[in-house]
């Protein structure tokens, strides 16, 4: 079952002059489909719509002056991974930032051989992962295979 996501109402104009611009309420989206709205300001109240953020959206946007701005990153497709439940984090976000070190491979002048990119945490990686970096190393247009060990690359990509 999905997580909560965490979402914001984003007021630029306040047409009606009742609750102002800016950051007006905070909202949860629930894993069955239902949201919850905390109205900010000196008034604050709660709103549930069963309808989620369709009904929030609609009631309130004001034809568009006030937009849902997402705190939490929309969680990855079911089944994208089998060892993570909701899916896997895309490479871009997440909770487990990435980290690097260089590799104890070196060449005849003692220099280093690779670097070594991973998860922090101790997270898994995907395939999609490894594609991600390397189009980020490499661009995205190179015809290079990608190296044997996704988690290594090899001087930056110059030859593997």
């Amino acid at each position: 079952m999905p997580q909560p996501r965490r979402f914001h109402l984003q007021r630029d104009v306040d047409i009606t002059d009742v609750s102002g611009t800016g950051r007006v309420a905070d909202g949860i989206l629930w894993p069955d489909g239902t949201a919850s709205v905390r109205w900010a300001g000196p008034r604050p109240s709660v709103v549930f719509w069963d309808n989620g953020i369709v009904d929030a959206e609609h009631i309130h946007g004001h034809g568009g002056h006030t937009r849902i701005v997402w705190d939490d990153p929309e969680p990855a497709l079911a089944g994208d991974c089998p060892h993570c439940p909701d899916g896997h984090t895309p490479a871009d976000q997440g909770s487990q930032p990435w980290h690097a070190h260089v590799g104890p491979e070196r060449d005849g002048d003692g220099q280093p051989m690779e670097i070594i990119v991973a998860r922090s945490a101790g997270a898994h990686v995907a395939e999609s992962d490894a594609e991600w970096i390397r189009v980020r190393l490499n661009g995205p247009d190179n015809d290079r295979p990608a190296p044997t060990r996704p988690t290594t690359f090899s001087r930056l990509g110059r030859g593997a």
